[in-house]
């Protein structure tokens, strides 16, 4: 009896076995996302939650429509079933947002929900998230495109103070933001003129609130395989307080190398050994304008380590034009 029921048991088993082949792979995901939430976190800023992941690529500012109010950007949120979008700044009153959307296995879902308009204010100031290309890069010398990404979109109406170095290789470049203005790109298609390069964004970009963005934006690349130099690390003083925003000019005649000097009054730059005229100036204001200056200094990068100390600029000029 015992042999018959091993024998049946185990024809069960093969025969769920040879089924499981047979059937079909599960189905995959055909439901569109669906809107669960509207909530306004500031008078600029709404959240989207959704059911389910949305797909990144395809979440812009064409897709959505707010009535009677100017849609300025879009981002995702900390999860991935949530979307950021940035406004004109709102009123107390309600309004209805409406759009398009898709899924991360592809799925469009159509949208619509009302929210009450925020009075609050934001004042969180935008950082710098990621910059392009990765400092050292090597063998960079054609098609260059530099990179600068923000936390959230900032205002593209605002005058961007940045340095190229080679100054020559400036006008090279073609400036566009993307559609969400969290990201400002530098374009050069042609062949750059010259061995190592230096770009700086500095300080002082806003955001939809005019919060002020106190972080620099820094890269540097050679044309070479690698990129040869000496790694000089300093601080920059007004007195005893350190300096909070500035450049440091390495010149040899023409300008060679730049560095953005920190909150915290330190700057660091790598660049080719020799001996070089050293000089930094200020801008506490964040305006784009030197209000700080130092003396020139001759620097031998075998010494590794300079500090820099600042008095008021009286001819203060626009900080690029400091660059020789």
């Amino acid at each position: 009896m015992k042999r018959w029921v091993r024998i049946i048991i185990t024809t069960f088993v093969l025969l769920l076995l040879f089924c499981a082949k047979k059937m079909l792979p599960p189905s995959p995901d055909r439901f569109p996302p669906r809107l669960i939430e509207v909530n306004a976190r500031s008078r600029v800023q709404l959240e989207l939650i959704f059911d389910e992941a949305i797909d990144p690529a395809r979440f812009n500012v064409e897709s959505l429509n707010i009535s009677g109010l100017t849609i300025r950007g879009v981002s995702m949120g900390r999860e991935q079933n949530r979307v950021l979008v940035w406004t004109e700044p709102q009123q107390a009153k309600n309004y209805l947002i409406k759009g398009l959307v898709w899924d991360v296995s592809g799925n469009p879902g159509r949208f619509r929900g009302g929210f009450q308009g925020s009075s609050r204010i934001d004042t969180i100031a935008p950082r710098v998230v990621g910059v392009m290309p990765v400092p050292e890069t090597g063998g960079l010398y054609r098609s260059i495109r530099i990179g600068v990404r923000f936390s959230e979109p900032v205002d593209t109406m605002v005058r961007l103070t940045y340095l190229l170095v080679p100054g020559a290789v400036e006008s090279l470049f073609v400036r566009s933001w993307e559609p969400n203005w969290q990201e400002v790109r530098f374009v050069c298609r042609e062949s750059l003129p010259g061995q190592d390069f230096y770009f700086l964004l500095c300080a002082g970009v806003v955001d939809l609130e005019k919060n002020r963005c106190r972080m620099p934006a820094y890269t540097y690349w050679t044309a070479d395989s690698v990129f040869l130099g000496r790694r000089i690390r300093g601080r920059a003083y007004i007195g005893k307080k350190p300096v909070v925003a500035g450049v440091v000019f390495f010149n040899q005649q023409e300008t060679r190398a730049i560095a953005p000097i920190l909150s915290d009054g330190s700057w660091e730059i790598k660049v080719r050994t020799g001996v070089y005229n050293v000089f930094g100036v200020g801008d506490t204001n964040f305006d784009g304008f030197a209000d700080l200056i130092s003396q020139e200094v001759e620097f031998n990068t075998a010494e590794e380590s300079l500090n820099l100390f600042f008095m008021p600029e009286t001819m203060a000029r626009g900080i690029n034009e400091y660059r020789r």
